[in-house]
């Protein structure tokens, strides 16, 4: 604490005012007394008085100030404190040890609960976040070297980053990354594990494109499965008979088709991690004749493990990425052109240099084996049965999945508006026209009540002919 403020009294002037001469602030100050009235001290001892309160004015300003500037220091203090505790705590938080602080945070995703995080399986969410942290700290080491620190990273690296998913990937892909990175950030904040702000918060999803696959019309699924050989033919048939995602007809086991009963049950993949009670996840799927033939075709000292054991070991080792390859050439093969028209890299000639120009968008797949679980939906739709079973046989949630999965094709779309008749009137028929022959008219009143069936053998038997 400072000494107390002191000072000296003196008089001056010719009329002998009263003075006083003190030290405030690391200056010297001298001010004329005045008494209770604002009129000058001409008396010692009323010059003394007013000096005393004056000075004692001084005192408590000069302590209030202290306290203050003690305050001051103290909270300086403590955040200096507070800034050293979190620069500790970002300088453990580094880039390259994100994803295992990620899978130390207790409120974690449950996706990422279920396993440890050097055991994640492939083919799950948990490894799904893995690959997009992967990448992200990469893509930080080539364009961003000197963040080393999760704190090191601005917002305007977030924005960098999702820039560039942005341009390689579809909508979707983006919104799945601004999702994961969102939780990534606040996970650890929520933990502790660091302080800095999220620098994906202020990111906006991308407008979503909605590309379904396309359904595939019979002759093709037929020529697809002619075509074929191999585990490749059963694969195709699967897809198409079972409606089975890829990954499930790839890991599909011998012990989940019984021939004897005609069906097939298994827990879908994509659920299996998710539900509760398995009996329940469980589709229920009936055996068609075309497919049963097939299976019961496989010796049966060999109806053990995998039903694809090549397939299997592709899709558990490596992923779907090389069988989908192998498809899509397949599919090509059989003349079905799975991207959009004006999609994808297109290849040209320079004129002037004469070399390669690679140029184009994204390549936007339309048909592909997931087409194969949409023709499956369809098909059965378009063959009547029950919305219900389509919807339990295909693993879906709710009937609005189902129906999104449904698509009529033009053969079902005549048909169904075949069947919207009315009741005609001898008297109201259409009379031939002028220079019809008989058996025309004849002919066209056949046509208007025959099933559509009987119409086209009469066609092909006249084309035989």
């Amino acid at each position: 604490m400072a000494k107390k403020t002191t000072g000296k009294l003196y008089k001056a002037g010719t009329r002998g005012f009263w003075y006083i001469r003190y030290q405030f602030g690391g200056k010297d100050t001298r001010t004329r007394l005045l008494n209770p009235d604002g009129k000058p001290i001409t008396r010692e001892k009323e010059a003394q008085a007013a000096a005393n309160r004056l000075l004692a004015r001084i005192h408590e300003t000069n302590k209030a100030e202290q306290l203050r500037t003690l305050k001051n220091d103290l909270q300086d203090a403590e955040q200096a404190a507070a800034d050293a505790a979190a620069m500790l705590l970002n300088s453990r938080a580094t880039i390259a040890d994100g994803w295992r602080l990620f899978m130390s945070c207790p409120k974690r995703p449950a996706s990422c609960k279920r396993f440890p995080a050097d055991a994640i399986p492939r083919h799950t969410t948990a490894a799904n976040y893995r690959s997009y942290y992967d990448r992200f700290s990469g893509w930080i080491n080539e364009h961003s070297p000197a963040a080393r620190l999760l704190s090191d990273v601005t917002p305007e690296i977030a924005a960098a980053f999702m820039e560039q998913i942005r341009q390689e990937g579809a909508p979707g892909t983006f919104n799945k990354y601004l999702q994961f990175f969102n939780c990534f950030f606040q996970t650890l904040a929520n933990a502790g594990k660091i302080t800095s702000e999220n620098p994906f918060r202020d990111i906006d999803r991308a407008a979503p494109e909605y590309n379904s696959k396309k359904p595939l019309t019979v002759e093709q699924i037929a020529r697809l499965i002619d075509r074929a050989a191999g585990e490749m033919r059963l694969l195709v048939a699967l897809g198409y008979f079972t409606g089975l995602r890829l990954g499930d007809c790839c890991t599909l086991q011998w012990r989940e088709i019984d021939l004897l009963r005609g069906v097939i049950e298994r827990v879908p993949r994509k659920t299996a991690h998710t539900v509760k009670d398995k009996t329940q996840a469980a589709v229920k799927i009936g055996i068609p004749p075309y497919l049963f033939q097939m299976l019961a075709a496989v010796p049966e000292p060999e109806r053990v493990g995998y039903l694809l054991p090549q397939f299997a070991e592709k899709y558990l080792d490596k992923g779907n990425h090389q069988i989908t390859r192998q498809i899509l050439k397949h599919f090509h093969d059989c003349g079905i052109e799975t991207h959009r028209a004006g999609t994808g890299v297109q290849t040209t000639t320079d004129p002037e240099t004469g070399g390669t120009v690679k140029s184009g968008c994204r390549a936007v797949v339309e048909v592909g084996f997931h087409s194969l679980r949409y023709s499956y939906i369809s098909h059965n739709a378009e063959a009547g049965t029950p919305a219900a079973v389509i919807q339990r046989n295909a693993g879906h949630a709710s009937p609005a999945m189902t129906e999104h999965y449904t698509k009529i094709s033009d053969r079902a779309a005549v048909k169904y508006a075949a069947a919207l008749q009315l009741p005609i009137a001898d008297a109201e028929e259409v009379a031939p026209a002028a220079g019809d022959a008989p058996e025309r008219a004849a002919l066209r009143r056949l046509a208007d009540t025959l099933p559509i069936e009987e119409v086209r053998e009469i066609l092909n038997h006249i084309r035989r002919a």
